[in-house]
């Protein structure tokens, strides 16, 4: 079990690189080929606009919810020191 722990880990950390990596690079717009090919008919029909869109808002979703999570663990730190400081 905590083999399987260690190997989701470490290809969600692997994933989490690959795509901010990606991410980092200026994205590199392809000049409309008029030909036939079947690969570029396949390449431009990839959403990654919209993909890079549903990442940044899950992004911003998941920071706005840990931001509070941490906000809430800070205040019930807080009210335990200060019990034990009245103590």
């Amino acid at each position: 079990m905590q083999n399987l722990f260690l190997e989701l880990t470490l290809l969600v950390s692997l994933a989490t690189i690959v795509y901010l990596m990606s991410a980092a690079l200026p994205r590199i717009e392809d000049k409309k080929e008029e030909g036939d090919g079947a690969a570029g008919s396949k390449r431009s029909s990839l959403p990654l606009d919209k993909l890079d869109e549903v990442l940044v808002k899950m992004k911003d979703k998941f920071l706005r919810k840990m931001k509070v999570i941490v906000m809430k663990a800070d205040n019930l730190i807080s009210k335990q020191l200060r019990s034990k400081k009245d103590l």
